[in-house]
């Protein structure tokens, strides 16, 4: 029986000059290296002038790629050409910084979607400082309306559905991927969790700015809710810092989840609504029973 096809994207962009090339090599040969046999791996490169693209070529000439290379506006647009140009029936973006990290990775997520027979998996990854040192970011639907439930190098998506439901949207920088996950959760499409570590997310990059960071979720958060409630920019932005949702607005999102998500999401909002408290150099805030003493 033939295994349905699976597309990796990866999108480049002068990377020799960004001293990057390293990554680029563990991203490459952790795709390789996959015990499924039915991969294409898919280069969007954004026309790199450092010799990324030399660097490519060799791999390509290997048959492990396929490279395509035109000016972009930005990653965004970058994956959105790499989902134009995807073959298979599963399709994942996996980032030139970042790697699978279990040669299963792909066989685990193909074989959990087609047995439920939903619409997207996703898993957990390692998340890695510059330091050296990682932390799990373990994969949690329930969150998903007021943080990011995961990261795209670990979600698995049928390739149909983002081409019906109108691609990454390039207006944002950063959070385009998150917009897409929550999207796709109002639409009603089915997600699947597997419970595996099966890739390393590298920090760094402009998805590190946190200025950049807040504004482009509030604006997301105010684009997304619209048609639920009355969202100010500055409750919008809340919603970040905090992590948690207006309870007008929580009722009626609850209704997207199902199961031990929607038990999860309720038993975080109500706890956070009653008490949170946080103290570092940047900030600090104080909620008791839904009042705040001291506002993040």
């Amino acid at each position: 029986m033939v295994k349905p096809l699976v597309t990796v994207v990866t999108t480049t962009y002068n990377l020799v000059k960004c001293g990057r090339e390293k990554f680029l090599a563990q991203c490459l040969e952790s795709v390789h290296n996959q015990n499924y046999e039915n991969i294409e791996h898919i280069i969007i490169d954004g026309a790199s002038t450092d010799g990324t693209l030399e660097i490519l070529k060799e791999y390509e000439e290997k048959g492990w790629i396929k490279v395509y290379s035109e000016p972009d506006s930005g990653i965004y647009q970058a994956m959105n050409r790499g989902i134009d140009r995807a073959n298979g029936k599963y399709i994942v973006f996996m980032n030139a910084d970042d790697c699978f990290s279990v040669d299963n990775a792909i066989s685990a997520s193909v074989e959990l979607l087609e047995k439920t027979q939903a619409d997207v998996s996703f898993a957990d990854v390692s998340y890695l400082y510059d330091n050296g040192k990682s932390t799990l970011w373990k994969g949690d639907l329930s969150i998903v309306f007021s943080a990011p439930p995961f990261c795209h190098q670990v979600m698995f998506t049928k390739t149909v559905l983002l081409k019906e439901i109108g691609y990454f949207n390039e207006k944002y920088k950063i959070v385009s991927d998150y917009e897409m996950i929550v999207r796709l959760v109002l639409g009603g499409y089915r997600f699947v969790h597997l419970n595996e570590n099966i890739a390393t997310f590298r920090a760094g990059g402009v998805s590190c700015d946190r200025a950049l960071m807040i504004n482009e979720d509030a604006q997301m958060y105010c684009d997304m809710y619209k048609n639920f409630c009355d969202l100010s920019f500055s409750e919008a932005e809340e919603i970040y810092k905090c992590h948690t949702l207006p309870l007008k607005l929580a009722v009626k999102l609850s209704k997207y989840l199902h199961g031990t998500d929607k038990i999860k999401f309720w038993a975080y909002n109500i706890r956070k609504h009653l008490f949170q408290f946080r103290l570092s150099k940047r900030y600090g805030m104080l909620r008791l029973c839904g009042v705040w003493i001291i506002r993040p």
